[in-house]
């Protein structure tokens, strides 16, 4: 890479207590060797122009926040450490007294925009719970992004943000330390197992899980000593469990370390433990630093830890199971130390192959040359594969479905001498969007299709990878049937439908099995009991499952315009005829405004990720521009005014209503 690439970067750097300025201050070591790097931890003194490229290292706390508004301001290339900003957003406002701007970042969280709607604003729950990401403006801002997983990847682009996301691995560094010293401070003599826990004592690294299995495992390892190391948490009481658990002989508490005796301290342990749930997409700076060291690593099986090589680490399900499977794994690393030696080794090689802090320099030159030469790669929603002739080095770019190639996908499905190409026409934005609003899949992930009439259904196995599609409709409970299709060219789909009433019978699908679920035209059909379906939706969805919904828009300029020509807002009809043949013709119970389908995602315990508005295809009525000078004239919000709604919540363990006032009465 030439020298001749001109890079700003600005990041906290060491002795900053925050994980990101000991990431920086190994990366621009590496970086100053390949570009003509400058460091700023402000923006006084800096000529933007005299760069080809400026990088923003983001983290989720307050040491980030002047880089995180510096960003807002001069667009550049973000890296984002985790796919939440939600601390370092509450920072900057509710905990200094201003709850309407925070109001206003969960607004613009949601629906994309600055409402000026004091009513809408008086809706949203203050304050939202940690789950609630707050990058939306982030990254409406951000020229590219660079994450360390495709898990991250996935998260942003299921943000909206549609342009270039490098996935570079998070960097570490191959040592072999001499800790015998650091063993002897915690009395861990030659036949003591140590194990240790690193890192900013967070509720959500499951340290009162890890303290309990410690606990257990002394009944077989009575020698054992616990070793803590890092900042302590306000909600994290561990001297309090120490003492109640009578164990101060055997547990440790070092508190915040310097960056050299902090991998002292883990050389000095023979198992690492690095759970995290819930997870925002975050690859650990303490269990990459571990893996440098050799160590032998229990992670959490989930986000971004997904991606690591099997052979590296233990992974372990964040699930009920969680403490005793803890417990086992510790157990059956110590029991035979050779185990711990060559997973060590094994983490020691990826991190040299793959993760070392020169080729993850070599990365950032890559994609920052992209940046100053202002290509754009073309999006087909995968990560483009790195070609044979393409260094080693280059970044994998993580690419978004375009509108063109969903539809030309969706069109293939279609007889053109059928009745579909009328409907397709007519539905062809939403059709497209939905896909797009859809996270991509894997052969091991789950989705279903509420409603499912094989309008989209292959994209879901074709197109965006999931191994199992499955579908239910409209039916008699227990039964199920084979729906099939052929595209045009010949490729064959086929899928199992579930015969239920989705408002009044169970699902017929054991707990958290589905990565994700789609929702697209049924909630204005359902005429008992739409909380029921909400509820059974959060069942049968996996811990951070996606939940798709789309729903026409009672509050649509097209609806708004209807009323003031005295006609009836919604979009079909109430009651239905039976059709000649005897099936009887959709009716809508119910339509729904922006609003209530927010308030019907959190009022059913899922993160509202995203809720926007969109037309439903090409033949949607072209003669309501006329209502909007009348709604800014009686000052009335102009914003979600389209036919469709399109929402996108994610499922998280928060408090439920199961009747809403707003839905039910009261």
């Amino acid at each position: 890479m030439s020298a001749s690439l001109r890079v700003a970067m600005f990041t906290p750097l060491p002795p900053a207590r925050t994980g990101t300025a000991d990431y920086a201050g190994q990366l621009v070591a590496e970086l100053h060797k390949i570009v003509t790097l400058q460091v700023f931890e402000n923006a006084r003194g800096v000529s933007w122009k005299s760069f080809d490229a400026v990088i923003y290292q983001i983290a989720n706390n307050p040491y980030h926040a002047g880089f995180y508004n510096l960003a807002i301001e001069q667009p550049g290339i973000s890296v984002l450490h985790e796919v939440n900003l939600h601390d370092l957003i509450k920072d900057q406002t509710l905990n200094r007294a201003n709850e309407r701007a925070y109001l206003r970042e969960l607004m613009y969280e949601v629906y994309g925009q600055d409402l000026k709607d004091p009513v809408r604003a008086e809706s949203f729950q203050v304050p939202q719970p940690r789950a609630f990401s707050m990058l939306r403006r982030l990254l409406d801002r951000s020229e590219r992004c660079i994450v360390h997983s495709k898990y991250a990847a996935r998260e942003l682009r299921q943000k909206g943000f549609s342009r270039p996301i490098a996935v570079i691995p998070h960097g570490s560094s191959v040592k072999n330390l001499n800790a015998s010293a650091n063993r002897q401070a915690v009395r861990a003599g030659p036949g003591a197992p140590l194990i240790g826990l690193f890192g900013f004592q967070r509720p959500d690294k499951r340290v009162l899980e890890c303290f309990r299995a410690f606990e257990t495992l002394l009944s077989s390892y009575p020698l054992a000593q616990l070793l803590v190391v890092g900042e302590p948490h306000p909600d994290v009481p561990l001297r309090q469990w120490i003492a109640q658990s009578r164990l101060e002989s055997c547990v440790h508490i070092l508190g915040y370390q310097t960056i050299q005796d902090y991998d002292s301290n883990m050389a000095a342990c023979d198992i690492i433990l690095n759970l995290r749930h819930p997870t925002f997409g975050e690859t650990s700076g303490t269990m990459m630093r571990a893996f440098g060291l050799g160590k032998a690593v229990i992670v959490s099986d989930s986000g971004a830890n997904c991606e690591l090589p099997e052979d590296v680490c233990l992974r372990i399900p964040p699930d009920d199971y969680e403490a005793a499977v803890l417990v086992e794994c510790m157990k059956w690393l110590l029991e035979t130390p050779s185990r711990v030696a060559e997973i060590g080794c094994r983490a020691q090689q990826w991190v040299a192959d793959a993760c070392s802090w020169p080729r993850v320099a070599q990365m950032y030159a890559a994609f920052a040359r992209t940046a100053a030469d202002r290509t754009a790669p073309a999006r087909n929603g995968r990560v483009r594969p790195t070609p044979a002739d393409t260094p080693a080095d280059t970044p994998a770019v993580f690419e978004q479905l375009s509108p063109q190639t969903v539809g030309a996908y969706l069109r293939r499905w279609i007889d053109p001498a059928s009745e579909a190409t009328g409907h397709f026409r007519a539905h062809s934005h939403r059709l497209v969007r939905t896909v797009q609003c859809i996270p991509l899949g894997t052969t091991q992930d789950r989705i279903l299709e509420l409603g499912c009439s094989l309008q989209i259904t292959p994209a879901l196995r074709q197109l965006l990878g999931y191994g199992e599609v499955r579908g239910c409709y409209w039916g008699p409970p227990g039964e199920i049937f084979k729906a099939s299709a052929i595209a045009t060219d010949g490729e064959l789909f086929d899928c199992s439908i579930d015969l239920f009433g989705p408002d009044a019978d169970p699902f017929p699908y054991p707990d958290d099995y589905f990565s994700t679920i789609l929702c697209c035209e049924l909630l204005e059909h359902l005429e008992n009991d739409p909380m029921h379906m909400m509820s059974e939706v959060h069942r049968v969805l996996q811990p951070g499952g996606i939940l798709v919904l789309t729903t026409p828009n009672i509050a649509s300029l097209r609806s708004i315009a209807q009323v003031l020509k005295g006609a009836h807002p919604a979009s079909f009809y109430r009651y239905s005829r039976t059709r000649l043949g005897g099936d009887p013709e959709p009716a809508h119970s119910r339509e729904y405004t922006p609003d209530e389908v927010r308030l019907l995602l959190a009022d059913s315990g899922f993160v509202v990720l995203s809720v926007e508005t969109g037309p439903y295809g090409e033949m949607d009525p072209k003669d309501t521009q006329w209502v909007v000078p009348v709604l800014q004239g009686l000052k009335l919000p102009t914003a979600l005014r389209d036919d469709c709604i399109f929402a996108v919540g994610r499922k998280e363990s928060l408090a439920r209503t199961r009747f809403p006032g707003w839905l039910y009465g009261k």
